[in-house]
């Protein structure tokens, strides 16, 4: 496109929370603009910038230069565009998830407001599936070994087990690249190459997965505690950083959720921690799930009986 002569009446530029001021050439060639996008969810994060030589350059040659922080490479076009937009329409009605699923991300971003249309039966798979790990990351590394090989089996059996019969499949490891690149190196080892591309199974973090979906995603939360007592908080982030991939990380999956931990969220995270969050939530959600319908709605041993056999 030659920007100076392509020119259109309207331009939708989606997505717009992950553009950066770069995305303003996209907008210059509408005579009118749509901006979609989502501010809790991951926005850009200036790769490969050194921010305190950018911070240093603006106070040098930005003196008096209105909305200098336009220029830090970490302010997305959608932030731009709330500034100087003329009306915002917010979409509530979510359509992706299973209502147990997006429920996470509902009250950690959105303060309940979003309304989840999909029918809890319209999938034949357990929402939400916490799974703990006796796994340790590595002291130097953002890699946990035993949670990476656990993941692995488990899709493995997956491409063998019916009710997963053309499924697509996702990782996200929720602590940084260097887990999804492992468990890749291992998915490659140990799952036909026909078998990734047809459930297009990928692996990343979450900023990768941003406007992606799977029907089953699986979080890797990496960390473990090898201290004696609680571990170091980890709270929303700088600038909600950590508050965003969370979101977004905990909304991909359509069918089916699991959170696979190494850490007792109990005894070794403090209730404030982002982290204890999603996983008291995966718990508290997938003993929901178990108990919906429970024996109080059974008026009979044998009704009793097909109601487990139903929930298994």
């Amino acid at each position: 496109l030659n920007i100076q002569e392509s020119r259109f009446d309207v331009v939708i530029i989606d997505e717009a929370s992950q553009a950066g001021i770069g995305g303003l050439l996209a907008a210059y060639m509408g005579r009118k603009v749509v901006v979609v996008g989502d501010h809790e969810q991951v926005s850009p994060d200036a790769v490969g910038e050194d921010l305190a030589v950018s911070r240093s350059l603006q106070h040098q040659y930005l003196e008096g230069f209105p909305n200098t922080v336009l220029y830090d490479g970490k302010l997305s076009l959608y932030d731009m565009s709330r500034w100087t937009a003329s009306g915002m329409l917010s979409l509530t009605e979510h359509f992706r998830c299973l209502p147990a699923i997006i429920g996470f991300s509902n009250r950690l971003s959105y303060d309940g407001k979003i309304k989840p249309l999909r029918d809890p039966s319209s999938s034949s798979l357990r929402a939400v599936v916490p799974h703990r790990i006796y796994g340790s990351r590595e002291s130097k590394q953002k890699i946990n070994k035993e949670e990476a090989l656990e993941i692995v089996s488990l899709i493995g059996g997956m491409c063998r087990h019916q009710s997963y019969t053309g499924r697509t499949i996702g990782v996200v490891s929720l602590l940084g690249d260097d887990q999804a690149k492992h468990i890749e190196n291992l998915l490659r080892r140990h799952i036909p190459v026909a078998e990734i591309e047809a459930r297009k199974i990928i692996c990343g973090n979450a900023a990768q997965f941003q406007g992606d979906e799977r029907d089953v995603i699986l979080l890797s939360m990496v960390d473990s505690n090898e201290g004696d007592g609680p571990m170091r908080k980890v709270g929303d982030g700088p600038s909600e950083s950590i508050k965003k991939r969370y979101n977004v990380a905990a909304s991909r999956a359509q069918n089916q959720m699991w959170v696979l931990h190494s850490m007792d969220y109990l005894t070794d995270l403090k209730p404030d921690d982002i982290r204890r969050e999603l996983l008291e939530y995966a718990h508290v959600e997938a003993q929901n799930i178990v108990d919906d319908g429970s024996e109080n709605g059974t008026e009979s041993e044998f009704e009793r009986l097909v109601l487990d056999e139903l929930l298994k």
